[in-house]
């Protein structure tokens, strides 16, 4: 009798703490403030519509997109970069975070990192 109560409780606490690693696995990522976002809703990023923020630059430096256009920076260095334009702009991202802006309408439109303003990039919306 012992050795099943036993058994029984072994199995239990297999159970539990499987369920428990399951749980973690499956929880979401906390969302993005609106200071890191200025994404439309239902807007989608097409491809080659993305800035990758490394090396203390934006690459591509220059991107052309046309209007409608979902744009998606990703901070990929290990300090806080910000994205700076008199049309858009970040608050400061840390490594791994993102910001993204639909652009409406055509032009030109020059933006630098506000942290570090060596860091310049421009967007071509046609």
């Amino acid at each position: 009798m012992k050795k099943s109560a036993s058994l029984i409780l072994a199995v239990s606490a297999i159970l539990f703490l499987g369920g428990c690693g399951n749980q973690a696995s499956q929880q979401t990522p906390p969302a993005q403030s609106p200071s890191q976002s200025a994404k439309t809703s239902g807007s989608t990023v097409e491809e080659g519509s993305t800035v990758a923020i490394k090396n203390f630059s934006f690459s591509p430096d220059t991107l052309t997109v046309k209007a409608g256009t979902t744009v998606v920076w990703t901070n990929e260095d290990s300090v806080s970069h910000t994205i700076k334009s008199d049309t858009f702009g970040s608050g400061g991202l840390s490594n791994g975070q993102k910001f993204e802006f639909k652009f409406e309408k055509a032009g030109s439109f020059d933006y630098s990192c506000g942290i570090h303003p060596s860091m310049k990039g421009k967007i071509i919306v046609e």
